[in-house]
């Protein structure tokens, strides 16, 4: 059995954010399903990979890429329990108790499984279909003094989310009454996607993050409980006994080197 060890330090967070603990990722090239890749990494290093925001994004793509990889599992899993919470998953961004501040508007939220993404309307919150089509505000991490974008231009929670990571920081999170109010100003009337979404998948590890990835129309098979990054860095959800290699975190510092 040969395992490709790949280590690596983790740069800064996007934007003006604060950096997480950085992790050592390493990408493992025999083929095991989910549950088996779990019970190697747990033993060999910490866990299947978490993947707190876009600069571990980038480095795991980065990794998979140059070693030829192809699809790899990841330690997210579909748990049972769906819960809110916010696209922008840096731990660093939010003080005490500011990643649950809520201002659902009266009756809200109410769509059930059917509405899993959240507008802003009229400075409160509503919940709505998240392949509907909306304005949405960005964060922008670089800007303290405007850090808050509108685009009028309109796309479904996924594209936005998308739009918002490649050209700002990520979608708006809230994390206060003021912050609402400043949001409230920017969107001059729109209705707009805010970051704020709800998924039941969890980490194997049991972190809290709230980064996800997902290509187009992924996740899109109910029955399907687990997660694959694939080449081009998106994540794909996928039949847990699929044998396929796998990215683990944790271990000892090391420089690139076959075992």
């Amino acid at each position: 059995m040969s395992l490709l060890l790949i280590t690596t330090l983790l740069a800064s967070g996007l934007g003006s954010l604060s950096s997480s603990v950085p992790r050592q990722f390493h990408v493992v090239k025999e083929q095991k399903n989910w549950t088996e890749a779990q019970q190697y990494c747990r033993e060999e290093f910490t866990d299947l990979a978490t993947i707190d925001d876009m600069t571990e994004m980038e480095k795991v793509k980065s990794l998979i890429q140059e070693e030829g990889a192809g699809d790899a599992w990841i330690g997210l899993k579909q748990g049972s329990r769906p819960k809110w919470q916010w696209s922008l998953a840096d731990r660093d961004f939010y003080r005490e108790n500011e990643a649950e501040f809520r201002n659902w508007a009266q009756g809200q939220p109410n769509g059930g499984d059917a509405e899993e993404c959240v507008i802003m309307n009229g400075g409160t919150w509503w919940d709505d279909p998240c392949n509907e089509i909306n304005s949405f505000v960005c964060h922008d991490g670089g800007n303290s003094t405007h850090p808050y974008v509108l685009v009028t231009e309109g796309k479904n929670w996924a594209d936005a989310q998308r739009y918002c990571r490649e050209k700002h920081t990520d979608l708006a999170s809230v994390r206060n009454q003021a912050e609402n109010d400043q949001i409230e100003q920017v969107r001059r009337g729109w209705y707009g996607w805010i970051g704020l979404f709800r998924d039941a998948w969890e980490w194997s590890d049991g972190s809290s993050s709230s980064f996800r990835y997902w290509n187009t129309e992924e996740p899109n098979d109910p029955g399907v409980a687990c997660t694959l990054i694939m080449s081009s860095g998106q994540w794909n959800d996928a039949d847990c006994g699929h044998p396929s290699p796998f990215i683990c975190y944790g271990g000892e510092s090391l420089p690139l080197h076959l075992l």
